[in-house]
């Protein structure tokens, strides 16, 4: 007791040098014991403390460095991709798909860490609230309908779509992943397998987004379509992640599948909604940009009945459209999308092998779609340049309108370029139609000039 009381009387000092543990007991050993470095502790053995390194080791190493190294490795790939020395950026194994649906039922989903620096599922799908407040109310039946009224956090819809979406952008991980293993590697039975399990992810997130196919068996085109069929769609890009998502996903699927098509006619029944404004914030304006840049690229890649059917999903859809020129400041993706489809329709129809393969009904069902679009064109440009000459009418007080001012407003507000590209699928009447629109102009135009030349 003594000398444990003479301990205790010492005084202790709270210097720098002091802190953490006495040096005797903290030092690393610069020796290496069957490659583990010898460490020293005052309260654990050297096996103890080696045991702890190798759990820590096997927990955050697995030896490859696509899983281990992720974003490091991507960056020597980006390095050398114009260089002669390749670098295999690849995994060495792919992911178990079934350990994605035990995920999605734990009663709390924690972090799970896939890589040090890769995080394969976020703390979105079941957030625990802060704090739980009850709001004042007179009597006890107004509380509990007001606690009966308010749904719990994770049935919110919108919290849902952002759940989807980041379930959506792991599936298409997953489909890197693939693509990589079967540009570096060669499986022995040709990659059938892995192309396999790549068409089941795609299916399975065109199946989360749950796009409806008019055409499909059970649908009778696009009139058996329910006003809330494409609900959960449009949640999804109404956020400019599940734009982003769905752009890579367009860029992900084979151009001719039908899968592209499906995904396209709901793109095209929305125009309105994907393309009606232009975000303000410069983020979510190049998402929507570069959506409208890789379903054009889709496009491309479709042959006459796809085409048929996005330009008729236009036409049955409820919303207008936004028909802007190209280049508008208030965005033109609609328009660009629209042109993409006429553009190559026309270079199917007019390159004589590509024309000789389509059959009769085929290149029925697009002149029919055309000939619905093109009424819907014509209609909106001449109600278009009505609300021109009478909005230039009202602002120049009773004065003539000057011919650069109508040239001005109709080269601003008019879709010119759709009108140009609509002219090889015409027949005479609609060239008729399109001649006199223009000498309505033309005239107005040359006439307003004169009569602003004579007040001068």
């Amino acid at each position: 007791m003594a000398d444990f009381r003479d301990q205790r009387s010492r005084p202790i000092y709270r210097g720098r040098q002091n802190f953490g543990l006495p040096q005797q007991y903290s030092d690393v050993g610069n020796q290496k014991y069957n490659g583990w470095p010898r460490f020293r502790s005052k309260y654990m053995t050297t096996e103890e403390l080696e045991n702890i390194l190798r759990i820590q080791h096997v927990a955050t190493h697995s030896n490859d460095p696509y899983i281990d190294d992720y974003y490091h490795q991507a960056c020597i790939a980006k390095k050398s991709a114009g260089s002669s020395l390749k670098h295999h950026f690849c995994p060495n194994v792919t992911k178990d798909l079934s350990s994605r649906s035990h995920s999605k039922d734990e009663p709390h989903a924690y972090l799970q860490v896939d890589a040090l620096g890769r995080l394969s599922f976020s703390s979105i799908r079941r957030p625990r609230p802060l704090l739980e407040v009850e709001t004042q109310s007179a009597s006890v039946d107004n509380i509990l309908d007001q606690k009966s009224a308010v749904k719990p956090l994770e049935q919110e819809p919108m919290l849902a779509a952002r759940i989807t979406i980041e379930d959506g952008l792991c599936l298409l991980l997953n489909v890197d992943d693939i693509d990589r293993l079967l540009q570096f590697s060669l499986p022995q039975d040709g990659g059938s397998q892995l192309r396999r399990e790549r068409e089941i992810l795609l299916q399975e997130l065109a199946a989360s987004l749950q796009l409806v196919d008019p055409l499909g068996p059970g649908k009778s085109g696009h009139s058996g379509l329910a006003p809330n069929d494409d609900l959960v769609f449009l949640r999804l890009v109404s956020l400019p992640k599940g734009r982003k998502l769905l752009s890579r996903y367009l860029q992900l699927l084979t151009p001719s599948s039908e899968l592209v098509r499906v995904v396209c006619m709901a793109i095209f029944r929305h125009l309105r909604v994907l393309f009606g404004v232009m975000p303000l914030d410069s983020g979510a304006a190049e998402s929507t940009t570069n959506l409208a840049k890789n379903i054009s690229s889709c496009i491309h890649g479709m042959d006459i009945s796809a085409l048929s059917a996005c330009l008729a999903a236009v036409v049955c859809s409820l919303e207008q459209p936004p028909l802007r020129p190209l280049g508008s400041s208030a965005g033109d993706g609609a328009s660009i999308i629209i042109k993409a489809v006429l553009d190559r329709a026309t270079q199917l129809l007019t390159d004589q092998k590509n024309a000789d393969n389509y059959s009769i009904p085929s290149c029925n069902l697009w002149q029919a779609s055309f000939n619905a679009f093109f009424g819907h064109l014509t209609k909106y440009c001449l109600s278009k340049y009505e609300s021109i000459m009478q909005s230039l009418s009202m602002q120049s007080a009773n004065a003539a309108v000057a011919g650069s001012e109508v040239t001005r407003a109709i080269s601003r507000e008019m879709p010119v370029e759709l009108l140009r590209a609509s002219l090889p699928h015409t027949n005479e009447h609609q060239r008729k139609l399109l001649l006199d629109f223009a000498q309505r102009t033309i005239p107005a135009t040359g006439h307003n000039a004169h009569g602003g030349s004579n007040r001068h």
